[in-house]
């Protein structure tokens, strides 16, 4: 598949485009119902203006051309080091929590993000609010204050994020990635930073480089400027020119970039690392020419589509036929002012590790095709007629991300294009396609190879990660480029599921608001109902097979995981090309059985189900591939111990509440005692007790329904279906204190508490979600800014199937659990005594817009039907339910009941990871050593 980004601070950047004169409208969607303005201030901040006057979510984002790849030489993270710094405080909001308070209570979010040459900052907040956020924001790029006490505090924040990643092997290849670099590219600089690189030092405090930095860096000129709100045009306009005039112009341009991203006596470079998880992994990457300007040719995109291709001939498919790799994908994942990179990754199995070469051989012999043949006319036109439908369809996306991908793409698309830009593939060239396939060549590669069986002989500096480095020499080379065997490879047929028809068909009147049951007989419940606001020509089959072979036992479990993965890989190569027409598919076990999916445009849906249904019906599995799908979960598995410590503890917190989650060890054991026959029994059991519910919501006729009918009942046996095990939840008694040991091997500690509401009525998850939106903002500034506990810290409701309750999180690589344990009681204790009518009032208010704000696109429509399906709520009205509940609530009763539930006698249960303290939280229950344990024998919830 094509590969779009490696790494989040591999991030592509973009070259400064022309400003736009006061005539030019962005070309837009046909289906994009937003009006927009393109302008540049007397300052040259380039603005674009985004008005719905229907959006419950207004949003803006300010991109600056600056990012890692400008700190200066010595100081490693200070573009990031920045980024945080802007968030606490200005000249006109001192108050470091005032922005983050004043987003959380009017509905908001809020984050940034540091590349390699852009600063991204963006937040969303209720519409009507739009106004003071934007004031508050706009003071980040004119006074920031930069206070002393907390450029010393937040050092400690990005020590704690720099800390964190070094058991991430993602953070670790690129370590190494950096250190392999040419030293003079910009790019090779430490990008994160640490309290080591951001230490005042004699003659030079921190805080000075800080300000020195934003004074050079943080230009009008250089930064982009997006705003979506409810207001007109004119309303937007007015609201943003005083706002954002005053910010200062320095004119500052960014240096160009001459030293080459790899020097031409390192290459052909071949690099081997030795991951912390069992991770076996190719890549390839080609330094290539900076081709960002050429958009509309989009030659990396040309050739990532191809060398990405999953169908029959494709690389990934002559891989897994010699049982070499799993997946692959190909495409850009850095670019900079003068270059870029295209890059290969190849999942191997074990075999594909110890035989890298052949590995090698097939993606050169590939590539070799590609030249020889040279461009393809008729498979670029296939690749921009795909572009074309996703642009003439597309949908409308949350404001939050569409401000912050439009105001980094303003750096890179004309103006007139600053809307298209992504979706252009018009201008079919040839010679300049030409030039990239003779840039693909072994002799230009860098080869790295991930596993834990290679010889090292060096350590990178930042993050310890062991590595070797070597030229490849001739004879390297000639076996790169010699097939030991001729490889079955050839260009990709003509997509036979791109749509053809995208009319939309014609309602029957009156149309329902919410789906009907159409059928409900034997085994077979149908829901239906016409799209009537959207209206596109694209809709969603969702179908969930139930069987009482799920979930019950670790062993049904691998059971299910491991049939839906054989099919999908039985299914991959016909529907790659329909994923890339924009037909979606995905197939999975859950809680009660196992789902499937197909969605997109309507056309070719049919066309697709069937196929997959008649593998269903009558699959072939390779036992090869059993073997290597097998082997890859159980190292998925495996990996679990290089996840995020505070993830793999939420994990274990997690499987302790929910009846039939099992944990990796058990799933392990599970996987390494099956066979393809067990698999093949398995399946043959799930079937013969199956039952299934299906919903239709889209672009469709109802006798459409009737045909999908007909096809899942194919796959039914006949009679009644069996009794469905209930779903589970443990349930906690008042004043009742669990505390479960996480095994996790990392210096930080971590504690996950979660806090159960009393009940599971209406009135229990409305006080619980209010509490969860009272205290997220407090419980990180306290936590995270004031106290410097750890870079994740974060409260927030945590519902289990619907039973309500919260989840207290730190990961802290300085505090042992009890400390954290104290001083989240001590701010639990304090929280409601703190509120205010007026904040109670701001919170209740932001909670309700946010349970009843519209569905943006079809997909948000259709997955709220299908959850509350899933529910057997069938009045689909969970949203009003929730949102009457939080209304009815006043200050008063929420404090009793947050006092009673949450601080006297909280229903309680602790995942602790002691770190290297070794310690555990004293009178916080009993502990357990196991998930399974704490739900043997215990009270739950049952869920019909």
């Amino acid at each position: 598949m094509p590969l779009l980004l490696v790494y989040s601070l591999l991030l592509t950047a973009c070259a400064t485009g022309p400003a736009p004169s006061a005539d030019i409208t962005p070309a837009k969607s046909p289906n994009d119902k937003h009006s927009y303005r393109l302008l540049t201030l007397e300052n040259d901040l380039q603005v674009l203006l985004v008005s719905d006057p229907n959006t419950p979510k207004a949003a803006a984002s300010l991109d600056v051309q600056v990012g890692s790849g400008d700190n200066p030489a010595d100081r490693g993270g200070l573009a990031h080091f920045l980024e945080h710094m802007l968030f606490l405080g200005t000249d006109k909001y001192p108050d470091p929590a005032e922005y983050e308070e004043f987003v959380t209570e009017h509905g908001g979010t809020r984050n940034a993000y540091t590349s390699f040459e852009h600063t991204n900052y963006f937040f969303d907040i209720n519409a009507a609010y739009l106004p003071e956020a934007l004031d508050r924001f706009a003071q980040f790029f004119i006074a920031p204050r930069f206070d002393a006490e907390y450029v010393d505090r937040e050092k400690n924040a990005v020590e704690a994020e720099y800390q964190m990643g070094l058991k991430s092997d993602p953070r670790r290849g690129l370590d190494v990635l950096q250190e392999v670099m040419n030293p003079e590219h910009p790019f090779s600089q430490f990008a994160v930073g640490s309290l080591d690189s951001l230490a005042d030092r004699p003659g030079s405090s921190i805080r000075e480089e800080l300000l020195a930095f934003y004074h050079q860096h943080y230009s009008a000129n250089a930064m982009r400027l997006v705003v979506m709100g409810k207001e007109s045009l004119d309303e937007l306009e007015a609201l943003v020119k005083p706002m954002f005039s005053p910010v200062p112009n320095r004119d500052y341009q960014p240096a160009p970039i001459e030293a080459p991203l790899f020097a031409a006596e390192q290459l052909p470079m071949m690099v081997e690392i030795k991951p912390q998880a069992t991770l076996r992994q190719l890549d390839v990457s080609f330094p290539v020419a900076d081709y960002r300007s050429d958009y509309e040719v989009q030659p990396l995109s040309y050739l990532g589509n191809l060398v990405g291709h999953e169908g029959e001939g494709s690389v990934l498919s002559q891989l897994k036929a010699e049982g070499l790799a799993e997946s692959l994908s190909a495409g850009s994942g850095l670019g900079w002012r003068g270059g870029a990179l295209f890059s290969v990754n190849v999942n191997l199995t074990e075999r594909g590790a110890a035989q890298h070469q052949r590995v090698l051989q097939i993606l050169f012999a590939y590539l070799d095709m590609l030249r020889e043949q040279g461009p393809q006319q008729w498979l670029y036109e296939e690749q921009s007629q795909l572009a074309a439908l996703r642009f003439r369809f597309k949908e409308d996306p949350e404001p939050i991300n569409y401000v912050s991908s439009l105001s980094s793409g303003m750096h890179y698309f004309k103006p007139e294009d600053v809307l298209r830009g992504p979706y252009l593939m018009t201008d079919y060239q040839p010679a300049l396609l030409g030039e990239l396939l003779a840039s693909v060549t072994p002799d230009n590669a860098v080869v790295t190879l991930t596993d834990d069986s290679v010889e090292t002989d060096r350590v990178s500096r930042h993050y310890q990660v062991p590595y070797a480095q070597r030229q490849v020499n001739a004879a390297g080379l000639a076996a790169w480029r010699s097939p030991e065997a001729e490889p079955e490879l050839h260009l990709p047929a003509p997509n036979e599921f791109i749509a053809d028809d995208v009319e939309l068909v014609a309602l029957q009147q009156p149309v329902p608001e919410v789906p009907q049951r159409m059928l409900e007989q034997g085994r077979q419940t149908l829901w239906f109902l016409q799209d009537a606001q959207f209206r596109l020509p694209k809709g969603g089959i969702y179908v969930n097979f139930r069987s009482p072979e799920v979930g019950q036992t670790a062993r049904q479990t691998a059971g299910a995981v491991l049939y839906t993965a054989l099919l999908r890989d039985a299914v991959n190569e016909f529907t790659y090309p329909a994923l890339l027409a924009g037909l979606n598919f995905d197939l999975y076990k859950h809680a009660q059985g196992i789902s499937l999916r197909v969605s997109g445009y309507t056309d070719k849906q049919s066309l697709l189900l069937a196929r997959l249904l008649d593998t269903v019906k009558k699959p072939q599995f390779d036992p090869a591939r059993f073997a290597n799908i097998r082997a890859d979960m159980i190292r998925g598995l495996q990996n679990s111990v290089a996840k995020r410590p505070s993830s793999q503890v939420i994990d274990d917190l997690r499987e302790a509440l929910l009846y039939g989650e099992w944990g990796e060890q058990d799933l392990i054991t599970a996987l390494q005692g099956m066979e393809l026959a067990d698999v093949q029994d398995y399946a043959e059991a799930f079937w013969s007790s199956a039952s299934v519910e299906s919903m239709m919501y889209g672009n469709y006729l109802p006798q459409q329904a009737e045909t999908v009918v007909e096809q899942l009942a194919s796959l039914l046996p006949d009679g009644a279906a069996p009794t469905l095990p209930p779903l589970k939840v443990l349930k906690l008694a008042p004043g009742e204190a669990l505390q479960l040991a996480a095994d996790v091997p990392h210096d930080d500690s971590v504690v996950a508490w979660y806090l159960q509401g009393a009940g599971n009525t209406w009135s229990d998850r409305a006080a619980t979600a209010l509490t969860g939106q009272i205290i997220k903002s407090g419980f990180f500034q306290q936590l995270r800014t004031e106290q410097q506990l750890g870079y994740v810290v974060a409260a927030l409701p945590w519902a289990q199937l619907d039973v309500p309750g919260l989840v207290l999180l730190i990961q802290s690589p300085n505090a042992s659990a009890p400390q954290v344990a104290a001083a989240i009681t001590e701010f639990m204790a304090a929280v409601p005594d703190s509120v205010t009518p007026e904040q109670f009032a701001r919170h209740q208010g932001a909670l309700i817009h946010e349970i009843t704000k519209p569905d943006k696109n079809l997909w948000e429509r259709a997955e709220f039907f299908w959850q509350s399906i899933a529910k057997k709520q069938y009045a689909f009205d969970g949203r009003s339910q929730l949102a009457n509940a939080v209304q009815d609530m006043d200050l008063a009763g929420w404090q009793a009941y947050y006092r009673r539930e949450f601080r006297d006698q909280p229903r309680s249960l602790q995942a602790v990871a002691p770190g290297r303290w070794g310690e555990f939280p004293a009178d916080a229950g009993r502990i357990f050593r196991s998930p399974a344990a704490i739900k043997d024998g215990h009270d739950a919830y049952v869920i019909e």
